[in-house]
């Protein structure tokens, strides 16, 4: 995925698919203690940079999580500066290591809806399934699935509007979203989606006309820059 600055992508108020990459793919969030370390980073600074997180899932190395920009997309950005910083600090501390422990800078595909939402709440419940982890979405701890398909409690998580709408109480939404995803393991089993590589997830139309405006926004930009270079090295003659 080619890279664009955030504020093209994010707004002030947006949906957002958040994920990183561990520094060279290494495991260094394989460890329960640090899967907790980030657990309680985010769990304590959320509501202090306005966001709200609907769902996550903590690989060996990487991360998902989606949820909604309660403040403006600058307090986005600064919360996932302060946790992943936190993060990296105690890691190298305990691990007696140096360098950088997320990889680059994270990706933050924008989601159109709440109907997209779901769609982006399955695929992270079910990526310790397709990486061969478990046979099945209930054993793996380091996720979402258990707040929306059991009714355990989850401090860090808010829930989302369009599992709300799957019933008219917990237990029948409860249901409905295990249903959800049992059908998602009969249709595409081990098929895997990556939804890192693109910069918005909704209906196609939303998508392409989202991402010609992306492109324009970035070439005019562009074009105001190479104009300010020619301005600069070719000054007028008074």
């Amino acid at each position: 995925m080619a890279s664009f600055p955030r504020y093209a992508i994010i707004w002030d108020g947006a949906i957002f698919h958040v994920t990183w990459q561990c520094h060279n793919h290494s495991w260094l969030i394989q460890d329960d203690w640090a899967k907790q370390l980030y657990y309680d980073l985010l769990l304590k600074y959320k509501d202090r940079y306005h966001i709200c997180f609907y769902s996550y899932h903590f690989m060996d190395n990487h991360i998902h999580l989606s949820g909604k920009i309660l403040g403006n997309k600058e307090a986005f950005s600064a919360l996932f500066r302060v946790v992943n910083s936190q993060l990296a600090k105690t890691i190298n501390k305990k691990l007696k290591r140096r360098g950088q422990v997320v990889m680059d800078r994270f990706k933050s595909p924008c989601i159109q809806s709440d109907r997209a939402m779901l769609t982006v709440m399955t695929y992270h419940d079910l990526n310790s399934y397709r990486a061969g982890k478990v046979d099945h979405p209930e054993k793996y701890r380091w996720s979402s699935y258990h707040f929306y398909a059991d009714g355990k409690e989850d401090p860090l998580l808010t829930p989302a509007p369009s599992y709300l709408g799957l019933g008219e109480s917990d237990s029948e939404r409860q249901r409905a979203y295990r249903r959800l995803v049992e059908d998602i393991l009969e249709k595409e089993g081990l098929k895997k989606r990556n939804f890192s590589r693109q910069h918005y997830i909704g209906d196609p139309d939303w998508v392409l006309e989202r991402s010609k405006e992306l492109r324009a926004l970035l070439q005019a930009k562009k074009e105001a820059y190479l104009l300010r270079q020619r301005r600069h090295l070719y000054p007028r003659s008074p």
